[in-house]
């Protein structure tokens, strides 16, 4: 048997993981402050846009107002559930980079439950869920199935199954599904009785959801027997076999459950914000993710901290585009932030630490 009893420096809850974090956060928040400021200065200077105008702009439409509070919380939700499917992955060694395709799955899934079963609004509100969960943990196990069973690269399976679960909405959008009405692409409206009730629009009830699935995240890697095993395997998984753990089991379950996070992100996206499914309905939130997860350290309960500062970023500079600035400058910044949180981390490989 597994002793589930753990160091308590691998703990998410323990001092040391929280202290690194800080720091790292410090240093995060002082590069990135720099980094923006000279994008906003060299935006400014380059469309004659003042500096201030610019940061006022990006201040007031992600925190400055309670509205704009609520659409960067809104803007969170689906990105924190999928950054916890990606945190299951990367704390179990596996790689899955396919939370953009798995959420589209999700999305797909829970629309076509809502339109087309007919069941009672309740029921399908759950069927809906659950399916979406399913779905795209199912969608996700194929990679972790093919890595554990012929050591095919799970990066190349999960990216490839991006484009694919892509090519599946398209064709629904533009075909069976398609609503035949406005200008682009997209399905009918769920019914009424589908959609999640607004903690304060647009705010919805997944919010509270997305909550819940922290904690929960939480104790399964660190209180279970299931979320040790799969910490020991990410640590050194030729060890974690030698001591007894199934690897080949677990990379499938971590991938199920990581895909199914990500799925479940993906029907939220339907049932609490845009009621529908459409083009582009996943919103890169399956990539920033990928970047949520490192900024947190890989930890459920830090999670919430690094999804809240990309949806920040995310509502700031999509507001800076009414000033002529760039839609893009958003993955910039992203992209920026992820090369800043693994810098330490390289400079401790390049002196063999």
């Amino acid at each position: 048997m597994v002793d589930c009893e753990m160091d308590p420096r691998q703990d998410e809850g323990s001092e040391g993981p929280l202290r690194d974090f800080f720091r790292s956060s410090l240093f995060v928040v002082a590069m990135l402050l720099i980094a923006v400021s000279l994008i906003f200065f060299a935006s400014g200077v380059s469309m004659g846009i003042g500096f201030t105008e610019i940061v006022g702009l990006f201040l007031r439409s992600s925190v400055g107002t309670p509205d704009s509070v609520l659409r960067t919380l809104a803007r969170a939700t689906p990105l924190l559930i999928s950054t916890l499917g990606l945190v299951v992955a990367f704390r179990s060694g596996v790689w899955n980079i396919g939370g953009e395709g798995q959420m589209v799955v999700g999305a797909v899934v829970a629309t076509g439950v809502c339109l087309f079963l007919g069941l009672p609004p309740s029921v399908a509100v759950l069927l809906s869920l659950i399916a979406s969960f399913l779905t795209g943990g199912a969608y996700a196990a194929i990679a972790g199935f093919l890595r554990a069973r012929w050591g095919v690269n799970e990066v190349v399976v999960t990216m490839m199954q991006n484009f694919l679960a892509f090519a599946v909405l398209q064709y629904l959008i533009d075909g069976p599904w398609n609503w035949g009405v406005g200008l682009y692409p997209r399905t009918a409206m769920i019914p009424e009785g589908t959609r999640l009730p607004f903690i304060k629009h647009p705010l919805s009830s997944m919010f509270a959801i997305a909550l819940v699935l922290v904690y929960v995240t939480h104790l399964l890697l660190n209180r279970t027997v299931l979320g040790y095993e799969m910490r020991a395997m990410g640590d050194n998984r030729k060890a974690a076999h030698n001591y007894g753990i199934d690897t080949q089991r677990l990379t499938v379950v971590a991938m199920l459950l990581s895909g199914g996070l990500c799925g479940l992100a993906g029907g939220g996206l339907v049932l609490g914000y845009f009621f529908r499914a459409q083009a582009g309905i996943s919103g890169n939130y399956g990539f920033y993710s990928i970047a949520a997860a490192f900024i947190a350290s890989n930890r459920a309960s830090l999670a919430p901290i690094s999804t809240l500062l990309i949806a920040l970023i995310y509502e700031g500079t999509i507001a800076l585009t009414a000033l002529g600035l760039p839609h893009r400058l958003c993955e910039a910044i992203v992209g920026i932030v992820f090369v800043v949180v693994l810098m330490p981390k390289g400079v401790r490989w390049l002196k063999g630490g």
